[in-house]
Order: structure tokens, then C-alpha cells, then sequence
């Protein structure tokens, strides 16, 4: 059994370790590997269902759909059940639905198996920054988060690189990759049952629908999180495009599969090798929201060249490698400074992610199709409306001044 550790202690107690031990494992089994792995295999998902690119673009988008909504109830639920609770239940859940889209058999079959997926996904990297935040005192806050996200970060690079050209091959398909994530998460509800410390602060009775709303519009008036929550949707519109859209979109332009995961691969690998000392930079500099627009720039700048570089391999590479570098820096920053916000309760932490979270699930859920649709213009002119969505996202950071984090 874990130990028994006061919250007041926490941040304090060795255990802080192995639940960031914990969180980075979950951020790669059943965050980041299951996102790029869907992507990865969507040329030979539509082969087999019969999908063009705008239905493909779709089901990448409704992913993230549902939860603008669940984000929002989420959020509530995890403060007012706590975080061990949660996490056990939504693991589980999420094994569930994502098995569920290994057994589709056409569009809407994956539509709706997704849209199932999206209801509860979307709330575990909450969790996740909440018990960074209730473990973590703020001077490692974001070496603590950079950590976290580096766990997303190897999952998504070995998800592009693996899911399809290892995993379905060695597994028998498409639909056996997905059906094996789904167990991986299952697994993990069990491992946090087991390691999470069981003592923690409970609210009494049901979340009730007045309460729920009593706290988003507590948590609504703070002008630096509505800052946060935009920039998160204009960088989640960006990278749900780009990483769904480049390995087909590659394929399409004349490469061969191998090189066109290998791309989406190395965003994610620029992105894994940035991602600890970025963050550990904004603990040092005491600016979280200037490191974050330095990273919405850069991403900016990767998408943009996408547009130019047509099929030049080592021109893929360098926009692969400007566009990848921050992004994981800037979610684990994304985190952080929404735990940080002046004046923000720790009890309303939960809301205030919530809050953020349904931002970054409508940018993930509209702007990648809303790109996708551009390509009957020509294949690459999505590129240029998720470069304009990341600068938007700069545009909003600069827009706002706070004091330095302490």
C-alpha cells in the first residue's frame, strides 16, 4: 500500500517522485501513444472503411469534441471527488471507449466511438497538472511539468513511428492496436488504485448543477486564464491538424509510408528534446507567458514552411523540427500557469483546467476539419490556417502583462 501522506506534507514527501513517476507513464500510455497512433494509422484505417480526407479529418477532430463539454464537468468532478478517484474511474473509461474504436466498421461506427473516446480523455491531463500542482511547490513546478510532458511527448513521437509500421504488422491490424491501447489504460486504473495514496480531502455530496456553474463563473473573471485557455486553442488547433494531417498528407504528395511517419516522428522528437529545459527555463526566468509565446512563434513558423517545401525531404525535416521543438513545453507551461493563476484557490484548481481544457477541445475539434476542407484547394494549404491559428495564439500571450511567478 502507498503511504499515507497529508496533503499539507506533500510537496515535502519523496512520494511526490513516484506519483510524477506515475503521471509520466500514464501521459505516454494513454495520452500521448493513442493520439499519434490514430493518426498513423489513418491511410490504412481508410482503406479499409473507405474514408476520404475530409471524413478522416473529422473523426480526427471529434476526438476532442465532446470534451468541450465533459472538460467542463471534469473539472468539478475532480475537485470535488479528488484526484485518485478520478483518475481510476477515467482510466478505465478511457481503455473502454478506445478499445470500442478498434471494432468500427465504417464512418459512423468511428465517428461515434470516437466522439465516446473524446468524453473522457480530455479530462485526464487535468488530473494529471492537478496532482503536479498539489505534490510540486511552484520553484519546481515546472521542471515537475516538463517531466509530465515529456512522457506525452515520447508517446507521441513512438505512437507516429510505431503504430503502424511495428505495432499493426506484429498485432494483426489496425483494429488490434487499438483494442491493445485500450488494455494498456485499463491496466493503468489498476496501478493507480494501487499507488496513489488513498487519504485525501473529500466535499461532502453530489456536485450539484448551481455549484458547477457558481465555479465557472468564479473561475471565468480571471482575464490571465481567458489569456491562457485562447492561446491553448489556437495551439491545439495547430498541432491536431499538423499531426493528423502529415503522415496522409505526405503519402499523398508521392512518399512512402516509412518517411511519411518518420516526419510526424521527428516533430515529436525536437519536441521530447525540448521539452524538460524549456520548462526548467520559465521556473529560472519567472515569465511562464513569455516562454509560452516564444513557442507559439516557433510553431508558427514550422506549419508556415510546410506550405513552401512541397516534397523536400530535408524542408519536411527542418519545418518538422521548428514546429515540434516548444509544443510540449508550452502544454506543460500551459499547466503550470494555470495552477498559478493570481488569486486562483487551490480548491477551484480543477475548474479553472476545466475551464481551459474546453478552450483547447474546441480549437482541437474545429480547426484541424476546418483545415482539411482547404486541401480541395490545394494539398497544402492547410498549413497556412494552422500557421495563422498558432500566431493568433502568440498575439494573445503578448497581449496580457503580469507580475513575475515567485
Amino acid at each position: 500500500m502507498p503511504p499515507v501522506v497529508a496533503p499539507a506534507d506533500r510537496q515535502d514527501s519523496p512520494y511526490r517522485w513516484v506519483i510524477l513517476a506515475m503521471v509520466t507513464l500514464s501521459g505516454f500510455l494513454v495520452m500521448g501513444f493513442p493520439t499519434t497512433g490514430l493518426s498513423a494509422l489513418f491511410s490504412e484505417i481508410a482503406a479499409s472503411l473507405d474514408l476520404d480526407l475530409v471524413e478522416i479529418g473529422v473523426v480526427w477532430g471529434v476526438g476532442s469534441l465532446m470534451g468541450i463539454f465533459t472538460a467542463l464537468i471534469g473539472g468539478t468532478l475532480i475537485d470535488q471527488f479528488g484526484t485518485r478517484r478520478t483518475l481510476v474511474v477515467l482510466c478505465l473509461a478511457t481503455g473502454l471507449s478506445g478499445a470500442l474504436r478498434g471494432m468500427a466498421f465504417d464512418f459512423w461506427s468511428l465517428f461515434f466511438s470516437s466522439f465516446f473516446f473524446g468524453m473522457v480523455q480530455p479530462i485526464l491531463p487535468m488530473n494529471f497538472v492537478k496532482l503536479n500542482r498539489e505534490w510540486f511547490r511552484s520553484r519546481q513546478l515546472g521542471f515537475a511539468s516538463g517531466v509530465m510532458s515529456a512522457g506525452f511527448a515520447t508517446g507521441l513521437m513512438l505512437g507516429s513511428r510505431m503504430s503502424a509500421t511495428v505495432l499493426s504488422p506484429l498485432l494483426g491490424g489496425w483494429r488490434a492496436v487499438l483494442i491493445f491501447l485500450g488494455l494498456c489504460a485499463i491496466v493503468l486504473a489498476v496501478l493507480w488504485a494501487l499507488v496513489h495514496p488513498p487519504v485525501e480531502r473529500r466535499a461532502g455530496g453530489r456536485p450539484a448543477l448551481g455549484k458547477i456553474i457558481g465555479n465557472y463563473r468564479y473561475v471565468s473573471r480571471f482575464r490571465e486564464l481567458w489569456v491562457i485557455a485562447l492561446a491553448v486553442f489556437g495551439v491545439l488547433g495547430l498541432m491536431r491538424g499538423l499531426s493528423g494531417y502529415v503522415p496522409t498528407y505526405l503519402r499523398e504528395i508521392g512518399w512512402d509510408p516509412v518517411s511519411a511517419d518518420t516526419a510526424i516522428t521527428i516533430f515529436f522528437f525536437s519536441s521530447l528534446i525540448g521539452v524538460v529545459p524549456i520548462s526548467h527555463l520559465s521556473d529560472r526566468l519567472g515569465n511562464r507567458r513569455l516562454v509560452m509565446a516564444f513557442g507559439t512563434t516557433m510553431m508558427a513558423i514550422g506549419c508556415a514552411l510546410m506550405y513552401f517545401v512541397g516534397d523536400s525531404f530535408w524542408g519536411v525535416m527542418l519545418a518538422m523540427v521548428i514546429g515540434g521543438f516548444c509544443f510540449d513545453s508550452f502544454m506543460a507551461l500551459k499547466g503550470a500557469a494555470t495552477t498559478e493563476v493570481e488569486g486562483l484557490e487551490l480548491a477551484l484548481v480543477g475548474s479553472a483546467l476545466g475551464f481551459v481544457g474546453m478552450l483547447q477541445n474546441i480549437g482541437a475539434s474545429f480547426v484541424p476539419p476546418l483545415g482539411n476542407a482547404l486541401s480541395t484547394v490545394a494539398l497544402n494549404v492547410p498549413f497556412l490556417l494552422w500557421a495563422g491559428s498558432g500566431l493568433f495564439a502568440t498575439a494573445v500571450l503578448l497581449s496580457y502583462r503580469r507580475r513575475k511567478v515567485k
